[in-house]
């Protein structure tokens, strides 16, 4: 079956709330003060494109990922994306009770509307008050050692988690590309109190805005991993480049002719990243969970996405956009520009219901 075959199938699914349920549009997002600051523009900025096009999808039945931590910091975009969520669960609620004369909440509008993806050992930072007070807005989907493949004879313990050692640096790393690549992928977690496992339905599209492209944790930069995880399960990916970071390295990349960039290879990285050094002895050192993509492969298939994306950006991209809209969503700095074809595109590639009515 086509892509396009593919989505068009799917189409009657958009007719039902309940279906609706499965439409995850995930954000990448970090902050890159640098990037910003050289277009003029700040962190409220991607604030704003961020809540722009939260609200849009949450409007159209849509729900958000992200698998940002919970550390209470300026450039963290959890919790406007938490405090987003409420603000429409509550419109929405009573809108529903207005038009039904019943002031009843569906069980769509009672259900959580952001999924948190959250690795070793970066769930530790949440709370149990935390968790309980967004509890009706966010489920956490902890992603821990053994879910991410690491046997149980090779498994940190929560108390050792702060140790600077290689072995941890390594969990840390194996858990975080693992969290990437199960969230294109249903999972089933346990929720107290109910008998059954809850379905968390996979991302369904990924929108990428800034991102480091060194200093990352991981064993490449994370929208890198993000954009290629989302390639490879063929779901549409829509690249802001236009914000500068690892998404613009990224625009840059595609919209360029010769040899990939310096910045998708290993060597470029492993020359500005000492903990990568670590995290390729580790490599060597301990068990690889299968479906681990070996480092050096990982930068090789970024440059082959980069290379298909060249040769045919519609396809590859998926994003219901054409070749120009593309181009444009690519390059663009503009805000309103860049929200107003992320809906166009999700539109058009059925990755939410219909906008009409």
């Amino acid at each position: 079956m086509t892509s396009s075959s593919k989505y068009a199938s799917a189409a009657d699914k958009y007719l039902s709330p309940a279906a609706a349920k499965d439409h995850v549009v995930a954000f990448s997002i970090s902050y890159q003060r640098d990037n910003m600051l050289a277009r003029g523009m700040g962190l409220e900025h991607l604030n704003e494109l961020l809540l722009r096009l939260g609200r849009y999808i949450l409007r159209q039945k849509g729900r958000l990922a992200y698998g940002g931590n919970w550390k209470d910091t300026e450039d963290n975009f959890m919790f406007p994306l938490l405090r987003l969520v409420s603000a429409e669960q509550q419109d929405q609620s009573l809108d529903a009770a207005v038009a039904d004369g019943n002031p009843e909440q569906s069980d769509f509008d009672r259900d959580v509307r952001l999924y948190n993806h959250l690795p070793w050992p970066y769930y530790m930072d949440v709370t149990r008050n935390t968790e309980a007070q967004w509890i009706n807005c966010c489920r956490i989907i902890r992603i821990t050692q053994q879910r991410a493949g690491i046997p149980d004879a090779e498994v940190v313990p929560d108390a050792s988690a702060d140790q600077a050692n290689p072995r941890t640096s390594f969990n840390k790393a194996v858990t975080l590309s693992a969290m990437r690549r199960l969230m294109m992928q249903p999972m089933f977690v346990d929720i107290p109190g109910v008998d059954k496992p809850k379905r968390i339905p996979p991302v369904t599209a990924r929108i990428l805005l800034g991102g480091k492209v060194d200093g990352y944790a991981g064993f490449l930069p994370g929208i890198f991993e993000e954009a290629l995880t989302t390639w490879q399960s063929k779901r549409p990916v829509y690249i802001l480049g236009g914000f500068g970071g690892a998404a613009e390295v990224l625009a840059d990349a595609i919209l360029a002719r010769g040899d990939p960039a310096p910045e998708l290879t290993l060597d470029w990285h492993r020359q500005r990243n000492p903990a990568l050094a670590s995290l390729l002895d580790g490599a060597r050192q301990f068990t690889v969970p299968s479906g681990l993509l070996d480092i050096e492969k990982s930068f090789e298939a970024v440059s082959e996405f980069v290379m298909q994306a060249r040769e045919n950006l519609s396809d590859t991209l998926m994003t219901g956009l054409d070749e120009d809209q593309n181009r444009e969503l690519l390059k663009t700095g503009n805000i309103a520009n860049a929200v107003r074809l992320v809906r166009c595109g999700l539109d058009t590639s059925k990755n939410l219901p219909s906008s009409a009515g």
